[in-house]
C-alpha cells in the first residue's frame, strides 16, 4: 500500500529502518520502487507472498494456487492445510514465487534478503524452493522467523498453535546446515507485529546478544484507505510503529556505542545455513 511505502521512505530517512521487503504482487509496488530509488542506502528484499493478494503469475498458469476470484488463499493457515495435503502443487508454488522474483529483479533491484508473508516461507517443502530461490538469484540472506513468546498479543488459541508451529520450523531449520545463504543470528519482533512500541523497541536493543540481529517492524502512516484494504489484521497499529522507529529516544540509544545499526548488505559475519 501507498501508505506503507511512504511510511517505510520515513522510517528510513528519519529513523532506524535500513531494510525493507517488497511484495511484487502488491498493488503498490510499482510505487514502491518509484519511492526507494530517492533512498540508494536502503536494502531491498522480497516478501515472497502465497496468500491474501492476487499473483504476480496469469491464473491459468497457477491453478491450484487461486480461486475462482483469481485469489491465493486467505490466510496462512488455509494456505498450510492446501499445502500441506497436496491441493496445492509445488509446480503452481514455484512459477509464482519465480514470477515475483523476477518482477523484482526487472525493476533493476538486486534484493539482499528473502522472506514471507505470513511466514509461510518455513513450510516444509517452501523452504527448498526459497533457498534455491536465493542461490539461483544471489541473494545472501533468508529469514528464519520466530517468536519470542507464543503467547504475547495473541487474539486466539489458534494463534497460539501457529506460532508454536513457526518456532518449531525454525528450530529444524537452524539445525539443518546449508550452504551459500545465510540468516541473522537473532530476530526479534515477531511477537509483536503491528503492536512495536518505543518502550518495546528500547528493551529490545538494550537486550542485544552478539552477532547480527533483525528486528522485524511494519511501518506505515495512517490511512483509512490502509484500514479498509487489509480490514483483517485489526488492532494492527502502522502509525505507532512509525513513530516508535523515528522516536528520539531510539535514535539516541541507537547512537550510544555499544551496538552498530547495519544492514544486510553491510553486514558480513553472519553464520551460514
Amino acid at each position: 500500500h501507498e501508505a506503507v511505502n511512504e511510511g517505510v521512505v520515513r522510517a528510513h530517512r528519519e529513523g532506524i529502518v535500513t531494510s525493507a521487503s517488497l511484495a511484487s504482487c502488491g498493488r503498490a509496488f510499482a510505487d514502491a520502487v518509484l519511492r526507494f530509488r530517492s533512498c540508494p542506502e536502503l536494502d531491498l528484499g522480497v516478501h515472497l507472498t502465497l496468500v491474501e493478494e492476487c499473483p504476480v503469475s496469469s491464473v491459468d498458469r497457477i491453478p491450484s494456487l487461486v480461486d475462482r476470484d483469481g485469489k491465493m488463499p486467505g490466510s496462512a493457515a488455509v494456505f498450510a492445510l492446501r499445502w500441506l495435503t497436496g491441493l496445492i502443487r509445488e509446480r503452481d508454488v514455484r512459477r509464482e514465487l519465480e514470477a515475483q522474483m523476477e518482477r523484482v529483479v526487472d525493476s533493476g533491484i538486486r534484493p539482499t534478503h528473502l522472506d514471507s508473508h505470513q511466514h509461510v516461507h518455513c513450510l516444509p517443502g517452501i523452504w527448498a524452493i526459497a533457498l534455491d530461490l536465493a542461490r539461483r538469484y544471489g541473494v545472501p540472506y533468508v529469514r528464519i522467523p520466530a517468536f519470542e513468546s507464543i503467547w504475547a498479543d495473541a487474539r486466539t488459541p489458534g494463534w497460539v498453535a501457529l506460532r508454536a508451529g513457526v518456532n518449531v520450523l525454525a528450530r529444524v531449520h537452524r539445525l539443518t546446515p546449508m550452504r551459500s545463504v545465510r540468516h541473522s543470528d537473532d530476530l526479534r519482533g515477531c511477537s509483536y507485529s503491528g503492536h512495536m512500541t518505543t518502550s518495546r523497541l528500547l528493551e529490545i536493543l538494550d537486550s542485544l546478544q552478539p552477532g547480527l540481529t533483525e528486528v522485524m517492524v511494519h511501518p506505515a502512516f495512517p490511512s483509512v484507505d490502509l484500514r479498509r484494504q487489509y480490514w483483517g489484521w485489526e488492532g494492527f497499529d502502522w502509525g505507532s510503529e512509525l513513530n516508535a522507529l523515528t522516536d528520539p529516544r531510539v535514535l539516541s540509544r541507537c547512537r550510544r556505542g555499544d551496538f552498530v545499526v547495519t544492514s544486510f548488505a553491510g553486514h558480513q559475519g553472519s553464520r551460514r545455513l
